[in-house]
């Protein structure tokens, strides 16, 4: 477990100005929180502040809050040059979520405007630029694969990942930038989309019953989100060691919808079983997905350390304290 004082140590070893793109997202926020209990020199960058529930939730300074369209190149270059950033953490995506469908807007967010950041900082210079790859760049090859394994992907938002991916690989190893690409598995905790599988199912189990589940045998490799900031800011100050790589970040653990329930039954003391394929199962569900995380432990130092128990139980707090239940956030009240 990292304690407070050496994760203040890492981060101070970062380079600044520190920008975090897609701040307004799940993981966005929790990274830009992580790094702003220690920094006052990092910038969340979004497109709409004003209308962003998180960042009015969570109270964020106006003068660390940065307005700018990524897909707007002339918006982008006048926001790097007056701030001039040196560590880049590039989280900003679009069409992870099924109803996120328009495919012109996943490749110009997803990979255009990835290529326009490094293009635009080359000359001006940065120490480490991290980008926010996916697991389901696997595609169906999805079970515990490595990270050079064949990439099979299976939607749009998929090759959009895919192709950052090959993007961060030609900038690192021919052009010898400090990028890294990391493949991300499936983040829960704080400040997650209300509607998204683990808030919903945390909210039905403090009521003692179960949401609409999708088939029993479906897998996830559930990794809580202070193990991703971790992974982020590990993965900058050692930007060397990774130049051009693509690393998993996972727990290595296989959790099916019948693993999840039961854990949740034996917690909650559920009585009643749990409804499986009662929600369809998304287009690009596959039955086993994991990770090997194995190369980033070994290059970086990095692995999880919060197991799924404790993670759904600081969840389950989470809710509590911010009132979950009734928050005038929570779409699904």
């Amino acid at each position: 477990m990292i304690e407070k004082n050496e994760l203040k140590e890492i981060i101070n070893k970062l380079k600044g100005p520190i920008f975090v793109f897609g701040a307004g997202g799940f993981i966005g926020i929790n990274l830009f929180n992580t790094i702003f209990q220690f920094r006052d020199d990092v910038y969340a960058i979004t497109q709409d502040p004003r209308n962003n529930w998180r960042f009015i939730i969570n109270d964020i300074p106006e003068r660390n809050i940065i307005s700018c369209d990524i897909n707007d190149i002339i918006i982008l270059n006048d926001t790097l040059d007056e701030y001039q950033p040196r560590t880049i953490f590039n989280l900003a995506a679009y069409g992870a979520y099924s109803k996120q469908k328009e495919y012109k807007k996943i490749y110009n967010t997803n990979f255009n405007s990835s290529v326009n950041i490094i293009e635009l900082m080359k000359d001006r210079g940065f120490d480490a630029y991290i980008h926010a790859g996916s697991s389901s760049e696997y595609g169906i090859n999805s079970a515990a694969p490595e990270e050079d394994n064949v990439l099979i992907p299976n939607s749009h938002y998929a090759v959009s990942k895919v192709a950052a991916y090959y993007a961060m690989k030609y900038y690192g190893e021919i052009e010898k930038l400090n990028v890294a690409h990391l493949r991300l598995y499936s983040a829960y905790g704080p400040w997650e989309e209300p509607d998204r599988l683990v808030p919903v199912l945390i909210a039905a189990a403090r009521k003692k019953t179960y949401p609409p589940l999708v088939g029993s045998d479906i897998s996830r490799d559930f990794i809580y989100v202070d193990d991703v900031c971790n992974a982020f800011i590990i993965a900058a100050v050692n930007i060397e060691k990774i130049r051009g790589e693509a690393l998993n970040i996972g727990t290595g653990v296989k959790t099916t919808m019948m693993d999840l329930a039961n854990l949740i039954m034996l917690h909650y003391g559920i009585k009643e079983p749990p409804q499986f394929g009662s929600m369809p199962n998304r287009n690009w569900d596959v039955r086993d997905w994991f990770s090997n995380s194995h190369k980033a432990e070994e290059l970086i130092k990095w692995k999880c350390n919060v197991n799924l128990v404790d993670g759904l139980a600081k969840v389950a707090s989470w809710q509590k304290e911010v009132n979950f239940d009734t928050a005038f956030w929570n779409w699904n009240k």
